[in-house]
């Protein structure tokens, strides 16, 4: 997995400590894989031993490691590093930046892919009686087109995005009951809630969110997690959608070819994966 991106994917779950040593390594990741461990610590301002630690936590075996793989990562990705969006930037500007923004985060999103559980969700969703999807905001609009692509399997599926609508059904939840809390962030305090109340409804949960280690993530059975790089270009409610909605099309495919299909479904639903194809989701 990148480095960098499994650094911002972590990044609300580190220690002051750990924050401080991030934001100087994503502001020098060039640099970082030419400096001794002695010097990193001395420029981040940290101890040689918070190094070492953090190496670990972000999944590597050591600061060498760490740095070897940054240094891999800085020569594929330099000519694809944008800023972001200026006053003083013209019409074609902003398109390019638009679009960058949501293929790198359709990209990155897939290099940090569980698949095995993004497979599992998929199966739990193929075998439910009650598929309910929870989210607010612009995660309400993705977790509603959830529902209705859902809707055309043989599963009975549900989005709810009010506070009241969402405790509500999250009671109604049970045994064989998939609940499906989506957030950006991860911090939704009603998504968390309605998760919970599934959860001990006997429902599976299911998370996806930008944050690896998020609220969201620690009450979900199944999480699903994102990549957005909100400091690239300040519309993460828009382009975190295109990652959303990625994941949401390949648990809706992953189930359908989970499912035992009745006689006389099969032609119906190749005909509404074609459409998903052609069609972008509004």
């Amino acid at each position: 997995m990148d480095a960098v991106i499994k650094i911002r994917s972590l990044y609300d779950s580190f220690s002051p400590a750990q924050k401080k040593l991030a934001d100087h390594i994503l502001a020098n990741r060039g640099e970082i894989p030419f400096l001794s461990i002695h010097d990193l610590a001395g420029q981040a301002g940290v101890s040689v031993a918070s190094i070492s630690r953090f190496a670990r936590v972000i999944g590597f075996d050591d600061i060498k490691d760490l740095k070897v793989q940054l240094g891999r990562e800085f020569q594929t990705t330099v000519q694809a590093i944008y800023p972001a969006i200026q006053p003083e930037d013209d019409d074609e500007r902003i398109i390019d930046k638009v679009f960058a923004g949501d293929i790198r985060s359709l990209a990155d999103t897939l290099k940090m892919l569980n698949r095995s559980d993004l497979v599992k969700a998929a199966r739990r969703l193929a075998a439910a009686r009650r598929v309910v999807f929870f989210g607010i905001g612009s995660s309400g609009y993705i977790a509603q087109d959830a529902a209705l692509r859902f809707s055309q399997l043989d599963v009975q599926a549900e989005a709810y995005t009010e506070t009241y609508q969402m405790l509500n059904q999250a009671l109604r939840t049970r045994a064989r009951d998939v609940a499906v809390g989506i957030s950006h962030s991860g911090r939704s305090a009603i998504t968390i809630k309605a998760l919970e109340l599934a959860v001990n409804k006997g429902a599976t949960a299911v998370g996806i969110s930008n944050y690896a280690r998020s609220p969201l993530s620690r009450v979900a059975a199944i999480f699903l997690c994102t990549s957005f790089p909100e400091s690239r270009v300040k519309v993460a409610a828009l382009s975190s959608r295109v990652a959303q909605t990625g994941l949401i099309d390949a648990l809706y495919l992953l189930t359908a070819r989970h499912m035992t299909i009745r006689p006389g479904r099969t032609e119906e639903l190749n005909a509404y994966t074609e459409d998903l194809v052609r069609v972008p989701p509004r």
